[in-house]
């Protein structure tokens, strides 16, 4: 990574996201990447973000819609035998905004955008 800045500190912490190990209203921005699917308790997931940014923090994340999961095949088009109950399954883009406005983000600062056919893009500002 570089920054536009030699005084800019950036910090890279890998940490259980229902336990983020930061002071409320701390962080400036989070990024999740093809990963909220795969949390045991969204619910408090999201929560824990939304305690740890700072007011005008960002929240950047990627997922997939239930959609995704049914489709997953192995290079030879074979079945892969994936886990459903391993993972979380978002049914529709209102559903993925629900949850983050449950969470405490604004509903006019939360974006869900679909890519084809089932790759969520998620930015929110608290």
């Amino acid at each position: 990574l570089q920054t536009k800045s030699s005084t800019t500190k950036l910090d890279l912490v890998r940490c259980d996201v229902a336990k983020i190990p930061m002071r409320t209203s701390s962080i400036d921005a989070l990024h999740a990447g093809a990963a909220m699917h795969c949390w045991p308790d969204l619910d408090a997931g999201l929560g824990e973000i939304y305690r740890v940014l700072k007011p005008g923090g960002r929240y950047f994340a990627t997922t997939f819609l239930s959609t995704y999961f049914g489709s997953l095949q192995t290079a030879e088009g074979g079945q892969t035998g994936v886990n459903r109950q391993a993972f979380q399954y978002f049914e529709s883009v209102d559903v993925l905004r629900s949850m983050l406005v449950k969470a405490g983000f604004e509903n006019e600062k939360v974006s869900v955008e679909v890519l084809e056919p089932a790759c969520v893009v998620i930015k929110c500002e608290k």
